[in-house]
């Protein structure tokens, strides 16, 4: 009789631990696939309350061991078009920009929309390093009144070395070719949230034939990394390692005309370069240095500077407003 006692037991016991498992997944895959329709693009909202989201941030490699079907729905946005109907003659200018939760995630973010917002013809990809988007950084890109998508993608599991952005970067080329008609003239700029940049630099990548290159103000342990020039063509490139890379230039130093993603398909960034590798390895696949074409008047001007901001030394963290 004790024994079937403690057997029952065991087996209510055993059940409701099942049941708070698969309750506790429920509610998870639930919320992970919540989606909200907003300003013409589908964005992943992480809908959770407060103390389950933070339980579930905790858990950040959770997710990146969900290879299946979960894990594959929380990696963003699947939209209809990303073509903007104002005007077709003017091309679009695709700005690709990998993110991360940091204390100035946010000022950075919101010092980059601002100068974003006054270029004409844009959509703004940005991917979150993360198993799922952060619900206030979604709220800043939606009061931005700009055009945008934002989803999550972490380091892919064919990743060999995790190179900082690159899974980010190819996710959102992947979407580009899901969702963009080639037909209508684009122009794909990689550009990441902790430079500053001229609006004229958009303006004149915009007509971007194959591949436009300009200086890169403090890059490269320089004061400015450029192609040399000489009778309107690059002839070769005054940066960090230029003897051994033959595109030696910045991620923020060149722009690609959307086409090439479809005429050079698959041309997504390598996982497993070496440092300083990566756009060189990238361009390799598409582009011969006389197709260089020189802005920013024939790379005599830096219209980009490549300024990280100073990681602040912060003693008390106050989490009452949000930073």
């Amino acid at each position: 009789m004790i024994q079937n006692i403690k057997i029952s037991t065991f087996v209510i016991k055993r059940s409701l631990k099942m049941f708070c498992i698969l309750t506790g997944v429920a509610v998870i895959t639930w919320s992970f696939s919540y989606t909200k329709h907003s300003r013409s693009q589908l964005v992943n909202l992480n809908v959770l309350p407060g103390k389950l989201k933070e339980f579930i941030y905790l858990l950040g490699t959770l997710g990146r061991r969900l290879n299946g079907a979960l894990g594959r729905r929380l990696s963003g946005s699947h939209l209809l078009s990303l073509d903007i109907a104002d005007n077709h003659d003017i091309p679009i200018i695709f700005i690709i920009t990998p993110t991360y939760y940091r204390l100035v995630q946010k000022a950075e973010l919101t010092r980059m929309a601002n100068t974003l917002r006054l270029v004409k013809q844009l959509h703004w990809i940005i991917v979150e390093d993360f198993e799922v988007i952060n619900l206030k950084t979604q709220e800043l890109f939606q009061s931005t009144g700009l055009s945008f998508t934002y989803f999550a993608q972490t380091k892919r599991n064919t990743t060999k070395n995790h190179i900082k952005g690159a899974d980010q970067r190819n996710a959102a080329l992947d979407l580009i070719m899901a969702n963009h008609n080639p037909s209508i003239p684009a122009v794909i700029y990689f550009a990441d949230d902790d430079n500053t940049y001229s609006l004229e630099i958009f303006e004149q990548m915009r007509y971007t034939k194959k591949l436009s290159m300009w200086p890169v103000g403090l890059s490269g342990g320089r004061t400015y990394e450029t192609p040399i020039i000489k009778d309107g063509k690059v002839i070769k490139f005054l940066a960090w390692k230029s003897e051994t890379r033959k595109f030696p230039i910045d991620m923020a130093g060149f722009a690609l005309n959307a086409k090439v993603l479809w005429t050079y398909n698959p041309m997504r960034f390598s996982t497993d370069a070496d440092s300083g590798m990566l756009e060189t390895k990238l361009l390799e696949k598409c582009c011969a240095v006389e197709e260089i074409e020189p802005l920013a008047d024939n790379c005599s001007k830096v219209l980009v500077w490549h300024t990280r901001t100073q990681k602040p030394q912060v003693r008390i963290f106050d989490n009452s407003l949000e930073v």
